[in-house]
């Protein structure tokens, strides 16, 4: 009864309208809407920030060791976009989340690079036939341009869409355990240690 319950409520849309720009500074927010219309939540970005009271004694400062950057996330990416079946894997994927996604009046304007030109060549081999499917949903108008002179990352985007929360578990779940997935993960556990 309670599993059945559970069901049904995920199985209840959930409209998202959303703006966020970023240049420097990330603003913006995004509204969710379920159980139509009677759930209502908005997240602003940035946050605003909570404001600490300055400290009664200021204590001397230690002198720290620098902390260790981990090298390049973008880099592990990158190692996981060279497999194959990963990067057909997450082609499916993403596809399959695009076909749950309806969406209303879509706009994305996406300008990015990588600190490496090659890395950003093959981030592009793989985001280049994605914005070509998702410019042909209805609804949606994308623009992402590839920046090969330095590293950049700027958003412009707003719309609405409406998804089924079921859906989306589903096919999350099926990405996470495919053989696939499992293997790159694996193999970039093994690369790290």
């Amino acid at each position: 009864m309670l599993l059945a319950l559970v069901i049904a409520l995920l199985a209840v849309p959930l409209t998202v309208a959303f703006s966020i720009y970023r240049i420097e500074a990330t603003e913006g927010y995004v509204r969710f809407r379920w159980l139509f219309g009677l759930v209502r939540y908005q997240v602003r970005i940035p946050q605003a920030a909570k404001v600490e009271p300055p400290p009664k004694c200021i204590p001397k400062k230690k002198l720290e060791s620098p902390k260790r950057i981990k090298k390049g996330n973008a880099r592990e990416i990158v190692s996981l976009l060279k497999q194959s079946a990963f990067r057909w894997r997450a082609y499916k994927f993403i596809r399959g989340m695009l076909c749950a996604i309806h969406a209303q009046n879509m706009f994305v304007r996406v300008r990015i690079g990588l600190s490496d030109p090659a890395d950003t060549g093959r981030l592009w081999a793989v985001i280049g036939p994605i914005a070509a499917i998702v410019q042909n949903l209805r609804s949606v108008e994308v623009h992402i341009k590839p920046e090969f002179m330095a590293p950049a990352f700027e958003v412009e985007s707003h719309g609405q869409f409406r998804l089924v929360p079921i859906q989306f578990i589903a096919l999350i779940t099926v990405f996470t355990l495919s053989p696939a997935t499992l293997r790159a993960w694996y193999t970039l556990h093994q690369g790290n240690t």
